[in-house]
């Protein structure tokens, strides 16, 4: 060994290690007693920061809401101001005034994000302020002006206040709040400032000490450190004898730079290198790449720690030629000439290490898996068992201890002829592999299913030594086979037979019937408007009431008849041996009953109607596939013709069902081409006697069948989803034409017919406005026409509020003919109320339409809104309207609609005319 590289004792190591410690503490100390008054400074600089920005989040919350309560009140007095104005409405909430208002509630939120409490209050108080608007709005609305005085709707004024106070209450109280939490921080503030004073001090006299006895500790390091030189230089010589001599190999490194100082003789030739060699090589070297990462954590670990010897316990080495070795290392921090050094020790275990992880991946293989494992020894005529796995215990709940020394039989249990044991006790008996899923029984007696495979295991003389059983629990998986087996079949939700069992039982009964020259009468069942229970009920109680009626027609079916839930609301009925049409119409007629009994979901009592088609077997189909196609088409019929009712197919239906498709791929080829056009009828005012409006009508001209009536093809779009699209079409067409009709005659509003599937299933309100800006159109000139019935739709007045919003009118279409009538009327003003010409017709010929139509007039002044009346074909009609204060009137009397192109000329003819009529004599 080199004369640098002689060491001392390790007793003397560490005593050097210690000292050279306690002079890096005295440095640190000194470098804790700056740091504690810095960081104190600091501290007291952070929290003030952090009280100042609190207080400041709390000053613009008070002013957030005394701004709030300000605007508030302000409006208030505008509110009252306007009292008798023209604008009356519109002083409260200008544009400003709302806008300031939402830019207050928006800081608000924003400066009260972390407090759910006071978010509530402020969403709340949003609400309050919108119900407060609407509140004043409807005041402003029923205010009646008489000369000087101005009378307002007590009611409504009292609503209006109740919510104005509302508000005013809760702002204040959110101030005085503020006003608390302020002068809490405030005094907050002054407390901990002094604290912060104090601690100061408190550090400043810390670090002193720190610091003075930083410097006592320095000036003993080094006494200490002349005394152990002395000593290590008679130690130095016996280290050497012991380190070079020593059997074991040993190695000490650099700590930081990690490379080898040096090497005993036993570790030369452990791992292959001479000394020379050695010492040009990294600690990291003799370890694979993988392990390097691992050995530098753990070496930082261990330098960390408290003490500075140690076992790192089983580690992978290299040698030199590459060959990974195991060793055992323990270890010893010291200084090592001029180094930070590390001292170990490392014992080869590798041969050793070797067999123990054979055997216990063996083990932990046969222990961690999923399927039960035994090892069995053939013994005069039996096998017993010699090891046993935990998945075994699992399983079986049989101990090992119980089962070693058992004949492995027992498992394959008493059934001597199921074949799959016999499988298995083949298998044994001949020493060949075998394999069965076979009944077996727990340790209580519960029954499993054994997926088990045998094997014989060898010795080298070809001797079978021993038997590998390895078996699973296939229960599950055979429960998951008959449960599919089930489903494929089986309607999850009534317990019905499905659709795929609908088909395997009808093509059976089918073959079965023409053997037996048998009929079966196939029933389509269909349970109408069963969507109103989804929809105001719930999912959970439709499929309730779904259970009830399938349990109704299952139990009302003789022996041999079938029933299955087709899908949805349908299901399907066969009737095998129907003879007789009169007993068949009796068995549903008795089905329906009990179909149509009421019941309660939900806690709601419950009426449920269905509608019927029949096919029969032989007459209207040989096949599954045409009986269950007539059978629908019946049924299509008997809901066209009014629900509740059994229609029998017949081949006319089955043309009117061609018809219907034929028809719905003409009408996707007529939006395709272009084949529509748009008519005009004209609105005539009979106070002005003028044309004010023109409604636009929707005309097909088909190469083949010519001009279809719309009467033929509306209904069938709106099955179909079509008129969606076909909509849209004519918004846009009729906004383009209504801009240039608008050009030549101002004033003009066109109106346009909206059917409720658009607003079902289309965006309406987008709708409009792509139209409107499309055709640049002023939004005045465009009215949007529904029916009655559409307003009961629950989304229909959100979307009417939004189109009326855009600046466009709103007309309720054939009026008093439909089901909301009075109800939505006051729910929804429209701009225009429209009555039925089934109502006009009847002018002069049934007082009882005559009185109708005026009472549509007075409801319709009485809610502000402009009335018309259609189909207006005859002067008398015309003559009764104008008596009862009509504002316009449409029909053929004044002209049949007309093309866009030669509505002009029929406006001149009819303003001409009506001049004629009202010039005086």
């Amino acid at each position: 060994m080199q004369p640098q590289q002689k060491q001392p004792p390790a007793a003397l190591l560490s005593r050097l290690a210690e000292h050279s410690g306690a002079a890096l503490a005295a440095a640190l100390l000194a470098a804790a007693a700056a740091s504690i008054v810095v960081f104190t400074a600091l501290g007291m600089f952070a929290s003030q920061q952090t009280a100042d920005r609190e207080l400041q989040a709390s000053l613009q919350i008070q002013n957030c809401l005394e701004t709030l309560l300000a605007l508030h009140t302000a409006a208030n007095t505008d509110f009252l101001k306007g009292v008798g104005t023209v604008s009356y409405g519109s002083h409260a909430w200008p544009v400003t005034r709302a806008s300031q208002v939402a830019a207050v509630y928006a800081r608000l939120e924003n400066a009260m994000a972390g407090d759910p409490g006071n978010q509530a209050a402020i969403v709340e108080l949003r609400q309050l302020s919108a119900k407060w608007s609407l509140q004043l709005e409807n005041a402003a609305q029923h205010t009646i002006q008489s000369g000087s005085r101005v009378a307002i709707d007590s009611k409504e004024l009292l609503n209006a206040n109740s919510s104005f106070r509302q508000i005013a209450d809760k702002l204040s109280a959110m101030r005085t709040q503020q006003e608390v939490r302020v002068a809490k921080m405030q005094a907050a503030s002054e407390r901990r400032l002094a604290h912060e004073r104090g601690a100061l001090c408190l550090a400043t006299v810390a670090a002193a000490s720190f610091l003075a006895y930083g410097f006592l500790a320095s000036h003993r390091a080094s006494l200490a450190r002349t005394r152990a030189r002395i000593v290590a230089a008679e130690a130095e010589s016996r280290f050497h004898e012991y380190f070079e001599e020593h059997p074991l190999a040993m190695m000490i490194y650099d700590t930081t730079s990690l490379s080898v100082l040096t090497a005993n003789a036993a570790a030369q030739r452990q791992y292959g290198y001479s000394l020379e060699r050695f010492l040009g090589l990294s600690f990291c070297d003799l370890r694979p790449e993988s392990d390097v990462a691992k050995f530098r954590s753990d070496l930082e670990t261990y330098l960390l720690a408290s003490g500075r010897s140690g076992s790192a316990g089983l580690r992978r080495h290299l040698r030199a030629d590459g060959t990974v070795i195991y060793v055992e290392v323990s270890f010893h921090f010291l200084s090592y000439a001029g180094h930070e050094a590390c001292f170990i020790t490392a014992i080869e275990v590798t041969e050793h290490e070797a067999a123990k992880r054979e055997l216990r991946l063996r083990g932990r293989a046969l222990d961690s898996t999923l399927d039960a494992v035994l090892i069995t020894e053939p013994v005069d005529g039996g096998d017993i068992v010699i090891y046993a796995n935990p998945a075994f215990e699992r399983i079986t709940g049989y101990g090992r201890s119980e089962i070693i020394g058992s004949d492995c039989r027992f498992l394959l249990g008493h059934e001597h002829d199921d074949p799959a044991a016999v499988t298995v006790r083949e298998a044994l008996r001949t020493n060949t592999e075998g394999a069965a899923l076979l009944r077996s029984h727990r340790r209580d007696g519960s029954l499993f299913w054994n997926r088990l495979h045998v094997a014989p295991v060898f010795d080298d003389n070809g001797t079978v030594t021993h038997h590998i059983s390895v078996f699973s629990d296939a229960s599950d998986l055979v429960h998951s086979h008959e449960l599919l087996r089930q489903q494929a079949r089986q309607d999850a939700l009534t317990l019905l037979p499905n659709r795929f069992s609908l088909g395997v039982t009808l093509r059976q009964m089918l073959v079965r019937a023409h053997e037996e020259a048998e009929r079966i009468a196939l029933v389509f069942v269909d349970l109408d408007n069963f969507k109103d229970v989804n929809d105001t009920l719930g999912h959970s109680a439709g499929d309730e009431a779904l259970q009830t009626v399938a349990t109704r027609l299952s139990t009302g079916l003789r022996n041999g008849d079938f029933v299955a839930r087709y899908g949805g609301d349908e299901f399907v009925i066969l009737l095998y041996g129907a003879h007789e049409a009169e007993a068949v119409e009796s068995t549903l007629a008795q089905l329906n009953a009990s179909i149509c009994a009421p019941f309660t979901v939900a806690g709601f009592p419950l009426h449920i109607e269905s509608s019927m088609g029949i096919a029969w077997y032989p007459e209207d189909g040989s096949d599954a596939e045409t009986l269950l196609r007539n059978a629908d088409t019946a049924l299509y019929r008997a809901k066209s013709e009014g629900r509740n009712r059994t229609r029998r197919f017949e081949p006319a239906l089955a043309r009117a069902s061609a018809d219907r498709l034929a028809l719905a791929a003409r009408l996707r080829r007529a939006l395709e081409l272009s084949e529509f056009e748009l008519y005009y009828q004209p609105k005539v005012s009979v106070k002005e006697g003028r044309v004010t409006g023109l409604e636009a009508l929707l005309r097909w001209r088909d190469p083949e069948l010519g001009l279809v009536s719309p009467g033929e093809f509306i209904p069938q779009a709106e099955e179909s989803g079509l008129i969606v699209p076909i909509g849209e079409w004519i918004l846009e067409r009729a906004c383009l034409q209504a801009r240039q009709i608008s050009s030549e005659r101002p004033g003009i509003r066109v109106s346009v017919n909206v059917s409720p599937v658009q607003f079902s299933r289309g965006d309406l309100p987008a709708t409009v406005a792509r139209a409107l800006q499309r055709s640049r159109l002023d939004p005045r000139l465009l009215e949007i026409e529904i029916t009655e019935n559409a307003m009961i739709e629950p989304a229909t007045l959100p979307l009417l509020h939004a189109i009326r919003a855009m600046g466009v009118a709103v007309a309720i279409d054939d009026f008093g003919v439909g089901y909301s009538s009075l109800a939505y009327a006051r729910h929804f003003t429209a701009d225009t109320l429209k009555i039925d010409t089934s109502f006009v017709s009847g002018i002069g010929q049934c007082t009882q339409d005559e009185a109708i139509v005026k009472a549509i007039l007075g409801l319709g002044h009485t809610l502000g809104m402009k009335v018309v009346a259609e189909g207006v074909e005859t002067e008398e009609q015309r003559d009764f309207l104008a008596r009862h204060r009509c504002d316009e009137i449409q029909g053929y009397l004044y002209g049949r609609p007309l093309p866009a192109v030669e509505i002009g000329e029929l406006i001149e003819v009819i303003e001409g005319s009506v001049a004629l009529e009202q010039k005086p004599v």
